[in-house]
C-alpha cells in the first residue's frame, strides 16, 4: 500500500456533503491503493457539528456511513499521551481533536487530509499535510515532509 491518510473533521464534512475535493482520496482508499484512517474523536466532532446544524438523525446516519465505509476507525486513547503534548505546544492553534489527528499521523507516518489552514506550515517529524480547499478559488497547500 503506497499511501496512508488520516482524515480530519473538515474532510469528513466534505465527504458527507458529497464534495468532489475529497473524492480522489476516498476512491483511492476504496480501491485499496491507500489506507484511510479516521479518529473516533474526529468522527464525534463531525457528528456533534452535524447535530447542531441538521439534527441528531442526520448526524447518526453520517456516522454510520463512515463507520461502514472502507475508512478504518482509530480509537484515540492510545494517542492521547502524544496529543496532549501537541495541545500544550500548539495551544489555541489546534483543538484536542486536531492534536489526536497529529498524533495518529506521526505514529503511522501518514499525510493529514484537512480543510483547516492552521495545519499549514506544521513541522513535525513523520507528518505531512494536504489542505483541501473548501470554497471556490481557494488553493490547496502542502507542508511538511514524510
Amino acid at each position: 500500500m503506497a499511501s496512508r491518510y488520516v482524515f480530519d473533521t473538515g474532510v469528513l464534512s466534505l465527504q458527507v456533503d458529497g464534495s468532489p475535493r475529497a473524492r480522489p482520496y476516498l476512491e483511492e482508499v476504496a480501491r485499496g491503493a491507500a489506507e484511510g484512517l479516521v479518529t473516533d474523536i474526529s468522527l464525534a466532532e463531525l457528528q456533534y457539528k452535524l447535530c447542531q446544524i441538521v439534527g441528531t438523525r442526520a448526524a447518526e446516519d453520517a456516522g454510520r456511513r463512515i463507520r461502514n465505509s472502507p475508512l478504518r476507525l482509530i480509537r484515540s486513547s492510545p494517542y492521547l499521551d502524544i496529543a496532549w503534548r501537541f495541545k500544550c505546544r500548539y495551544r489555541a492553534r489546534f483543538s484536542l481533536a486536531d492534536c489526536v489527528v497529529l498524533a495518529v499521523a506521526q505514529t503511522h507516518a501518514c499525510r493529514i487530509l484537512t480543510t483547516d489552514r492552521s495545519f499549514q506550515n506544521t513541522r513535525e517529524p513523520r507528518v505531512s499535510v494536504r489542505v483541501l480547499p473548501i470554497g471556490e478559488g481557494d488553493e490547496s497547500a502542502e507542508s511538511g515532509k514524510s
